[in-house]
């Protein structure tokens, strides 16, 4: 009988994993293993990701990834519980794929960041989950320094407040880096070429500072060459 159960429970739980994979599916592989400023413009250009533009979408409405102009958003349960305004109502954060966003919380809005990295981070490596899955260095020196299609993702805490964030370098100048990303406290407005922007730092260039910062990942492809 146990052995019946287990069965019964081991075939309930490929199901689920099976439906939940199914859920999602996107493919592209246009711009897969370039990573280049010119690759990322190609990428903003295809998909809309204009810099000032917003990654949202209406819900119950099939993603295309596609920016959108005027539209600004947020999460629901963000709306909902914070009382967020400035969003147009009816408009949310895009997200890539649940299965890839891991579990990320909605409430703080760092899912949006974190799920536009992953939609970035896919197209130039062909894999749905870089945060996870990409090599990970716990700093700028042990990365050897930055490249073009990184992410940058950063956990801490400042003056109280949880600090998230991932943005995708952008473009690499001597020590200037600049970072393609969208902003869950400004919208979802989309970024390009600007400096990184969490919460604690606004627009920030500098590789000194940046290595300095608390919980910093550098998240890079197998695919990047120097």
């Amino acid at each position: 009988m146990r052995r019946m159960c287990f069965a019964v429970l081991l075939a309930a739980a490929v199901l689920a994993v099976s439906s939940a994979s199914a859920a999602f599916s996107f493919s592209d592989d246009r711009f897969r293993g370039a990573f280049t400023t010119d690759n990322l413009n190609a990428i903003i250009e295809e998909y809309e990701l204009f810099d000032g533009w917003y990654w949202v979408t209406r819900p119950q409405v099939t993603q295309t990834f596609h920016g959108v102009p005027e539209r600004p958003g947020w999460t629901d349960t963000a709306v909902n519980q914070k009382g967020r305004t400035g969003y147009v109502p009816g408009w949310y954060g895009c997200r890539w794929g649940s299965n890839y966003v891991v579990k990320v919380n909605p409430v703080y809005g760092y899912g949006e960041c974190f799920g536009f990295a992953q939609f970035i981070g896919y197209l130039l490596s062909g894999d749905m989950n870089p945060h996870g899955h990409w090599d990970t260095y716990y700093s700028v020196e042990a990365a050897g320094g930055l490249r073009v299609g990184d992410i940058i993702r950063v956990e801490y805490r400042s003056r109280g407040a949880e600090i998230h964030h991932s943005a995708v370098v952008y473009a690499v100048n001597g020590d200037e880096i600049q970072f393609l990303q969208i902003s869950s406290s400004n919208f979802n407005r989309i970024s390009v070429g600007s400096g990184f922007t969490d919460g604690n730092h606004a627009g920030e260039t500098s590789l000194e500072a940046l290595s300095q910062t608390p919980g910093l990942k550098v998240l890079r492809s197998p695919l990047s060459q120097p």
